[in-house]
This record gives C-alpha cells, structure tokens and sequence, in this order.
C-alpha cells in the first residue's frame, strides 16, 4: 500500500519562543555648563530604540537605548530642552535551541516619570517593555492522495498565506537640513522627531526593492532669542533586501522603525543655518504567497482496518489588508489662555482591537501635547488624552478572525479658535492586515492491515436510514463503510448535507 499513498508538505511559522520583560530605568545626570538651570520641568519624553539583538544557542540578546529628552523652564523664563541617553542590555533564556530561527524584538517605553532634585540635577524613574518572538518555518507532511479504490477520501481545501521567508536589513541616513528662507539661525535644538514609512515594497526575484520616507520634526530656539522655530521636512530612502527563493508572484509586508537618531546643528561662516542628521532605520521583510492547498480531511477504508495518525495544523491567511488614513478631530479646553502655539506632537498611548456586528473595531488613546506661550509670554505646557474609534467592516466571519494592526501619527495640526480652545486635527496611518485562523487536523499517515477485514453493519443488502439534523452524507456512509458516491446515486442527492428526517437508503458492502 505504502506505493499508493502520495503526500505532501503544508508550511506555517511556527512560535518556538514569544515574551516580553520589563526593564526599570533608575538613573539621574546633572546638567551640562551650557544649559540654563531649571525652573519649572514641563515634560520628561522617553523614546526606547533597539540598536542591536542576537541569538546564540538558547540566549538571546537585546542592545538599546533610551533617548530621554527633557523640556524644562529655565531661569531666566526661555524654554530649554537637553537630552540624556539611557543604554540597556537584557539576555533572555530559552528552552531549547532554535537554530536558523528568526528573532524579532521591539520596545515600548511604559512610563517615564522625573523630577529636579536641584537646579542643576534630574532624578528620572521609569520602565521600558521589550516584546521578543522566535519563529521558524515548520514543514508538515500531510496524505493528499491515496489510490485505492476502497478508501473513501473526504477532500477539501485550506486557504493559507504560506510563509516564504523574513529578512532584516539596516539602512544608514545621513542628510543635510537646511532651514527655511527667512528663519533665523539655530542656537540650540529643543526636540526632534523621525518617522519612517514604507511606500512600496516590489519584489523582484530574489530580492525586495523598498522604498519610502521617513518625516522629519524640529522644534529650536532662534539665536538671539524669540519664538522657537520648527523645521518639517521628508527625507526618501530606498533599499536592496535579499531573500532567497522568492519571486514577483509572492507578496510582501515590510515594516520600517529608527534604531537610532541624532539631529545636531551645524555651523556654517559663523551662523547655523544647517542641521545634520544622522539615522539608522531597520527595515524587516515577510514574504508569502496566498494558496489554497488541497488536503484530505477525513478517510477510512470500506474493505479493511485502517489506522491513520491527524496532526492539528493551525493555517493563516490574509482575508483583508487595511491601509488607510483615518482623520481624527477634536475641540481641546487648556487650562489657562495662549497665545500661540510653539509645539504640537502626538503619542499612541494604547491601542485595542475588537471585532462586532460584522466590523473591525480600532480603539485607542492618544496624547496631544502642546508647548505654548502664555498672554505674558512665559513659555507653558499642556497635554490632552483623545480617545479614538476606527470602524472597518467585514466580510468574513468573525468567529476566526485575528490582527495587530499598527498605528501611527502620520500628522497632526492644530488651529486656536479661544483662548484656552484648540480645534486639533490628527491623522492616523492604519495599517492592519486581518488574518483568518482554520485549524485542520489533517492526516499525516495510514497504515492499512490487509489481514483484518472490516465487518459489515448491514444485516441486508439495502439499509433504510433517516437522517438526524444537520447530518451529512459523510458520517453516515462512514458509519455503514459504504461509498459516499453510492448513496448520492442511490438516493438522487445532490447536496450531501442532508434535512432532519428524510429517508435514504443505505448500499451494503
């Protein structure tokens, strides 16, 4: 029998190792010479970035940093800014090896809270999230034929996106800012900001072509002092990516983040009127291919006594692929008058995914910030929570249904309509892609004893039986070892769900 059975193999990822961990950030750093000293500290922001990760053996590695900026009221009442690196290393154990594995690693900084000890020194407390996952391409061979005509198949498909490969790849930026015509020359930089996105992800054989951009946010004090000056600007990058075995039929999903930013003036014939900007992106690649694999979901044999081994495959596939801008907008109260807005930036702060009443359901919070100056001039801060709700609808069923969609601010904008009122306007990238979950448990070998003759259940040669509700023609030609297309011929059946109480007859062996 062994030369009738074909099989073949059914790929998935397989998790071998998927936590996370809390690192506590306990440091405090007195402030430069040239920095003013604190008066009032408006906002302690905290960016964790991942530099470097590693796996050998059971251990994993992760490297980063931590870019805690600090605004703060100097002295002499100019908003004044410095920035302090936090490095942090973490090894996680585990439990067994997984060689040619894939790791994926991605921080979050949790809270960041501080406080001015002097007026010269910070006392910072806080905690960073690491999320580590290993996966690896696990092959399963499956019976898809059996050529026998006394086994009875029940043939059918599994819809799955199959995993082709994962690939990272840095990228180094390294760019010249000029600053606008008519903008005074910088003296010190308060804040920067970068946001990477991918345009185009084109696959060409063997290879990924990415392209995208990456937005850039500078807020500096002008020299000789007044209003902090912001800078915008987008810089493009593209990128070569390798991976092995791929073709232009496969899709791709490619993911941009910073693993590292700096942002320092640079003086030019004694003025700076230019900023350097040094950046390390990390591109990662996933590319699949959407196929339907046929697969055998049930079998027995009408003849002899058969013995076949199932194996629960968990398949995915991508039902929807969401990649929309979602527009946000909302009249803020600020708890005393302005009279301009120096600053506005927007954190993700939590995000939730539900699915109800046939939608995908997107909710969150997000906080606005805003560094402002008062009626008096004195420079102030406020920052709001905004709460969010994106609906996509659906067409499959729910029931099945995952996804961790990401969200980003791709921009935001304000316009002061009161004193202490501000209409915000956010736009929100969605990027999400729904994936369906079938869980089969296929066959994946029979051993069939020849010597062992199966006994009939008819006690005639024609069985009258009346069928149950919700019964199919399978279950029923299963239990009598009969052949499925006898009693669809038999009976005239056209479908082989069946209607409770209808009378078919029933072939013997």
């Amino acid at each position: 029998m062994e030369e009738k059975i074909l099989k073949a193999s059914v790929f998935v990822n397989d998790t071998l190792f998927n936590e996370s961990t809390e690192l506590p950030i306990d440091v405090d750093f007195t402030l430069p010479d040239y920095c003013p000293d604190i008066s009032k500290i408006f906002k302690c922001r905290a960016v964790s970035r991942i530099s470097s990760k590693s796996m050998n053996g059971k251990n994993i590695t992760v490297d980063g940093s931590v870019s805690i900026t600090v605004l703060y009221c100097g002295a002499d009442g100019q908003l004044c800014s410095y920035e302090y690196q936090y490095p942090f290393s973490k090894n996680l154990l585990m439990g067994e090896e997984c060689a040619g594995g894939n790791l994926c690693v991605r921080s979050k900084c949790e809270y960041i809270n501080c406080r001015a000890v002097t007026g010269r020194k910070v006392d910072i407390h806080g905690a960073v999230g690491i999320f580590v996952r290993v996966f690896k391409q696990k092959s399963t061979e499956i019976i898809s034929d059996i050529d026998d005509c006394n086994i009875e198949q029940r043939r059918g498909t599994a819809p799955a996106t199959v995993p082709m490969g994962y690939a990272e790849k840095y990228l180094m930026v390294e760019e010249d800012i000029a600053i606008g015509q008519g903008q005074p020359s910088v003296e010190r930089i308060l804040r920067y900001d970068a946001k990477p996105c991918v345009r185009e992800s084109k696959i060409i054989n063997d290879k990924i072509v990415v392209k995208g951009d990456m937005a850039v946010w500078i807020l500096y004090c002008p020299e000789g002092g007044g209003e902090p000056q912001s800078v915008k600007t987008v810089i493009p990058f593209s990128q070569l990516v390798d991976m092995e075995g791929i073709t232009d039929t496969c899709g791709c999903d490619t993911k941009s983040e910073v693993a590292f930013l700096e942002i320092r003036p640079r003086q030019s014939e004694g003025e700076i009127k230019c900023l350097s900007l040094t950046a390390k992106l990390m591109l990662s690649c996933e590319a699949y291919c959407e196929n339907e694999i046929s697969v055998i979901l049930d079998a027995f044999s009408r003849r002899c006594e058969a013995d076949m081994k199932f194996e629960k495959i968990n398949f995915q596939s991508i039902c929807e692929n969401v990649s929309e801008t979602f527009h946000c907008k909302k009249n803020i109260e600020l708890d005393e008058p302005i009279s301009a807005v120096c600053d506005l930036w927007c954190d993700i702060q939590s995000v939730n995914t539900k699915f109800e009443n046939s939608n995908m359901v997107i909710c969150g919070t997000l906080v606005a910030c805003f560094l402002t100056t008062g009626e008096n001039g004195t420079p102030a801060y406020f920052e709001k929570p905004i709460d969010f709700e994106y609906k996509y609808g659906l067409k499959e069923d729910m029931d099945t249904l995952n996804c961790s969609p990401e969200i980003d601010v791709a921009s935001c904008g304000y316009t002061i309509t009161a004193a202490t009122t501000v209409e915000l306007r956010v736009d929100l990238g969605i990027n999400a892609a729904v994936h369906k979950c079938t869980a089969l448990p296929l066959i994946t070998d029979i051993s069939i004893d020849g010597g062992k003759l199966r006994s009939s259940t008819a006690k005639c040669a024609m069985t009258i039986y009346f069928t149950a509700e919700n019964e199919c023609v399978w279950d029923i030609a299963k239990h009598y070892n009969a052949s499925v297309e006898e009693i669809m011929k038999i009976n005239d059946l056209n479908d082989e769900c069946l209607p409770e109480n209808k009378m078919i007859l029933i072939p013997a062996v």
